[in-house]
């Protein structure tokens, strides 16, 4: 293994499917999901997301709960690479949202008490689910280019927070159950079946617009991903674009189509992704979530 190889690996909650986890050489470190019975079970390794998400409508008001990987787990997932000499990228989702990436950063410390000739770089994608997935694969990408360990983590800090994911839900009581919207979105989302559209920017969440019905959510929520690149004049080509949807394909096959609509009522042509929405941040937003999410690559100079 050449000197600017390195391995990438990424908690759970960045939703890459297994093919191309498989196809890109990336080791996952999972995140853990339990139901009321209290059995924890490990995230992208015991169950699929269609099975996931068919027992939360099975068990209506069984809210998941979910739990960070350990140091332990950190520490295991890189052990095999550091006794090899290989240097490791390891990402994590958002720590505004989950302690993954401290349990990463203390896994670092630990192994290089033991192993301090090691070279691990960990970093805090501040994203989620398919947002991060886009950060794991432009580590795939740097590393593929032949970059070095350090070098494609200074470039990968430096897109922190770049990136963008739209999304709506179908039930508002599990993101209210998290604690993640204002009382007065609560009360109206829940009293009067309002469907919100919302962005997630930089580890955080904020309310784009409400909508009347899950058909406007989904156009409006078309819309506002749109909106971004007709503004900007962004290329499309120049970043990961990922339609995502949770339980339902269906739904995700026609957000695809209201999306390129959109883009191309603008003149816009686009080929994005459609990818299933994993576990995580299915448990705490419902099993109809839905979203479009985008990253700029990195461009060399």
């Amino acid at each position: 293994m050449s000197e600017t190889t390195f391995k990438v690996v990424s908690d759970s909650c960045c939703d890459i499917p297994e093919k191309w986890v498989r196809e890109h050489d990336v080791d996952i470190v999972p995140l853990y999901v339990a139901f009321s019975d209290g059995v924890y079970r490990r995230d992208f390794y015991d169950f699929t997301y269609h099975e996931f998400y068919q027992q939360m409508l099975d068990r209506p008001g069984d809210f998941p709960k979910t739990s960070l990987p350990s140091v332990e787990d950190y520490m295991k997932a890189w052990e095999p690479y550091v006794a090899k000499g290989i240097p490791v990228l390891s990402l994590s989702m958002t720590s505004r949202m989950s302690g993954s990436y401290n349990s990463a950063r203390m896994a670092r410390e630990a192994v290089l008490e033991e192993h301090p000739e090691a070279r691990i770089e960990v970093i805090d994608s501040t994203a989620l689910t398919i947002l991060e997935g886009m950060y794991v694969c432009e580590a795939c990408r740097l590393r593929d280019l032949g970059k070095s360990l350090e070098e494609a983590a200074e470039i990968l800090r430096g897109m922190q927070g770049s990136g963008r994911a739209y999304f709506t839900i179908g039930d508002m009581s599990y993101l209210a159950k998290g604690g993640r919207i204002g009382g007065l979105i609560r009360f109206a989302a829940g009293g009067l079946g309002l469907k919100p559209v919302i962005l997630f920017k930089n580890g955080l969440i904020s309310l784009c617009k409400i909508t009347r019905s899950r058909q406007r959510s989904l156009k409006e929520l078309a819309k506002q991903a749109a909106a971004f690149f007709i503004e900007q004049k962004a290329d499309p080509a120049d970043y990961y674009l990922d339609v995502g949807y949770g339980l339902s394909e269906t739904d995700g096959k026609e957000l695809f189509q209201l999306f390129l609509d959109a883009l191309q009522g603008a003149g816009i042509n686009a080929s994005p992704r459609l990818v299933q929405i994993g576990t995580m941040v299915g448990a705490h937003n419902g099993p109809m979530l839905m979203g479009i999410a985008f990253l700029k690559k990195h461009q060399f100079a």
